[in-house]
């Protein structure tokens, strides 16, 4: 059985559409849907109970409080029942059955650990669905001079999505939608509830990695990203929190110089972007995450 969970965030639009497209897909007796509510407000946490009610295999928990994209999805994996965890973006709709043949391929190869199809926007585009490792060498060169350089270790993101039908090891899916083998999900820990938001999937494929595990991307199976907008100030402080993420994941996975090494090139760059400066606290912190969004009213993904 696969395990569909989902964070609502005063969407519930966006969680009943996504519920929908599940239901429209997936073969009914093959999976639950756990629908985790953030904190959001009363009216949207009325509207999900309402569009939810009399629907099978889905079931509803209430945060009062927004404690953040990881341990919202910790909450929802904590009740569910399947041999595969499937952690969608409640701004994800499927266009067809891309989580069964994943699943049957994961059954075959028990080294890969995490899968996702390719996203697709609503224009019908293909849109990048794995990263290349979120480090150093990333925020001083970016992806697409590596993957020019070293196209063996870095696979091209834009030529996969073109001419391969097979699945892909990559260094990081993306974190709209993921799909684990349950096992593996518990024996790497699961989500790490100090993040707040973002860096999530990094944080995760560092993990099954250093267990030898896999995280693939298979190009022949699609699903739709809507991206849910947000307001500028809400932009403001959910780029402020990819910050903190981003610099508390690096930590985690390396030494005291590397970190700081990794931390002044941030800041370097934040230097010759004036309308970034408010980060720089963020950047120049020795405590990082004392500037999470957890620490301030309001949320964040889901």
């Amino acid at each position: 059985m696969i395990s569909f969970i989902i964070l609502n965030y005063n969407n519930a639009t966006l969680s009943l559409k996504c519920v929908a497209s599940i239901k429209q897909y997936i073969p009914q007796e093959s999976y639950e849907v756990i629908i985790v509510d953030n904190g959001s407000r009363p009216d949207d946490y009325q509207q999900l109970c309402e569009g939810l009610q009399g629907l099978d295999r889905c079931q509803l928990l209430r945060k009062e409080v927004n404690t953040g994209f990881g341990t919202g999805n910790m909450v929802g994996a904590s009740m569910a029942q399947g041999q595969f965890l499937c952690f969608l973006n409640n701004d994800v709709l499927l266009v067809e059955d891309c989580v069964t043949p994943l699943c049957r391929y994961m059954q075959k190869h028990t080294d890969v650990g995490c899968m996702t199809p390719v996203q697709q926007k609503v224009d019908g585009r293909r849109s990048r669905s794995f990263r290349q490792d979120s480090g150093f060498w990333h925020e001083l060169v970016g992806d697409s001079v590596r993957e020019r350089l070293f196209p063996k270790h870095f696979p091209p993101r834009d030529i996969i999505l073109k001419v391969s039908d097979q699945p892909v090891s990559v260094m990081q899916i993306n974190g709209s939608f993921m799909l684990f083998d349950a096992n593996k999900f518990w024996a790497i820990g699961g989500f790490d509830t100090s993040i707040f938001l973002y860096y999530e999937e990094y944080d995760l494929a560092k993990r099954l990695h250093l267990r030898g595990w896999h995280c693939m991307v298979h190009p022949k199976y699609t699903f739709l990203h809507v991206h849910d907008a947000s307001t500028s100030s809400m932009r403001r402080l959910t780029l402020k929190e990819n910050f903190v993420s981003k610099i508390y994941t690096y930590r985690k996975y390396h030494g005291t110089l590397p970190s700081l090494c990794f931390q002044g090139l941030i800041t370097l760059k934040l230097l010759f972007k004036p309308k970034k400066w408010y980060i720089l606290p963020v950047s120049l912190s020795g405590k990082v995450m004392r500037h999470s969004m957890r620490y301030r009213a309001g949320g964040g993904r889901g």
